[in-house]
């Protein structure tokens, strides 16, 4: 039977060993593939009404997949994040940007300004995205955003298995995870929201992985791994997506536009 003492000095030992660690990824910035991200708007609003306190605003505007962000990434755990906190986002330098971002890389909380997940999205995975010279600047991130959302043209590929947004229809994940999967020939991590019953899903993002010439790669699957995330994250809005399950309906929901939660 271990003493108190023993059970202190380990608990002390875990203590150090994770505020070591802390401290190691707040400072190394090494990183070794992208996770490009993208997000369906339709199914990220209803878990913003549903599961947070915000509001969700889904501009007209807004027709396909968009943006969530490029994320630097490790073979053994998320990160780097806020490499560099002397670099702060200026909307001046997206400024020529911005007809595109606002429908492709849109911030759907209602209420808060257009830049505002611009410059979560910079200041916590640009500054590290910087050591890479096609990534170096804001406007470049921001740009091969926008252009990586052309390459990964998700509803053009979904559409062409005949998988659509659709209120009715229920399709199987396999599906989709093949369609999604034989265009980028690669695994990626397909997230959901799920049902209160739990009766179904729905898709609402998907990870492709980027070697760093930004041909893809096979995802990592961090469920099995030890994660240390930061304590440090300002993150604004924390979604509720999960790993979508293979033998739960999946729902591909339709657009519902309606005006602004203040002119209801």
């Amino acid at each position: 039977m271990k003493s108190c003492a023993q059970t202190a000095l380990q608990l002390g030992f875990i203590v150090l060993l994770c505020g070591f660690l802390a401290v190691w990824q707040r400072t190394n910035n090494d990183w070794d593939f992208i996770v490009y991200t993208q997000q369906w708007p339709q199914a990220s609003c209803v878990d913003i009404n549903e599961t947070r306190h915000e509001k969700c605003f889904l501009p007209s505007n807004v027709k396909t997949w968009t943006i969530h962000g490029i994320w630097p990434s490790r073979e053994q755990n998320k990160g780097p994040f806020y490499c560099n906190d002397s670099w702060p986002f200026r909307e001046s330098a997206i400024l020529d940007l911005e007809p595109q971002l606002v429908s492709k890389w849109p911030n759907l909380i209602h209420g808060e300004g257009k830049t505002s997940f611009w410059k979560h999205e910079w200041v916590k995975h640009g500054t590290c995205a910087a050591l890479l010279p096609d990534l170096d600047s804001e406007h470049k991130y921001f740009a091969k955003g926008l252009d990586l959302n052309k390459r990964f043209n998700y509803m053009k590929v979904l559409a062409d298995k005949n998988i659509t947004p659709s209120r009715d229809t229920l399709y199987k994940l396999t599906d989709i995870r093949n369609a999604i999967e034989g265009f980028t020939n690669s695994y990626t991590i397909i997230q959901c929201i799920v049902a209160k019953d739990e009766s179904k899903q729905a898709i609402v993002q998907v990870e492709v992985c980027l070697n760093k010439d930004f041909t893809t790669r096979d995802c990592v699957n961090y469920d099995n791994k030890f994660m240390l995330l930061p304590s440090w994250d300002r993150i604004p809005y924390n979604p509720s997506f999960e790993a979508c399950v293979d033998d739960r309906p999946t729902q591909y929901l339709p657009f519902t536009y309606s005006p602004p939660p203040d002119d209801l």
